[in-house]
């Protein structure tokens, strides 16, 4: 189960705390400015995404729940801070409390299912040594295949062409 961060709880009592400084210069008129906080904790404790056998279950704070088949999973995807879940029938769903940190409990979570990128990743450029070459791109090198990089500049160094 991936539940958008609690810390946020607190973030929205510091929040209301705020408001409540607002709201007693004019107590009347400004009471329902603590409804923004009330709202965003709401939110905070309802939303949460749940990985199961039977597939992947969206519980949204405001709105229906939605619920897709791991046939239906196509994939998911990233837009700026948020997780989306793509259907075979090209739907996207957000994930709240997914981010990309949390790929790695995702893909435990669905037993495969849904592919660990970051770790894959991780341990490929593992031991392996960052270089930009000359058309400012980064690449992943390995000691002997940055070794050999060296002794290639280092000779065209040596033998510049006319």
């Amino acid at each position: 189960m991936f539940h958008p961060d609690r810390g946020n709880v607190l973030a929205a009592l510091l929040m209301a705390g705020i408001s409540i400084i607002v709201i007693g210069f004019a107590p009347l008129k400004l009471f329902w400015i603590l409804i923004f906080p009330a709202v965003f904790i709401y939110w905070v404790l309802r939303s949460r995404t749940t990985v199961g056998e039977d597939g992947i279950t969206v519980t949204r704070a405001f709105g229906s729940d939605t619920s897709v088949d791991w046939e239906h999973v196509d994939g998911i995807g990233f837009k700026g801070a948020r997780t989306f879940l793509r259907t075979t029938d090209g739907r996207s769903h957000s994930l709240p409390g997914v981010t990309f940190n949390s790929i790695p409990r995702l893909a435990e979570a669905s037993r495969g299912r849904i592919p660990d990128t970051v770790t894959a990743a991780a341990e490929a450029a593992d031991g392996k040594m960052e270089v930009i070459d000359r058309d400012g791109n980064k690449i992943l090198l390995t000691q002997e295949q940055y070794q050999e990089h060296l002794a290639e500049k280092q000779a065209s160094q040596e033998n510049p062409k006319d």
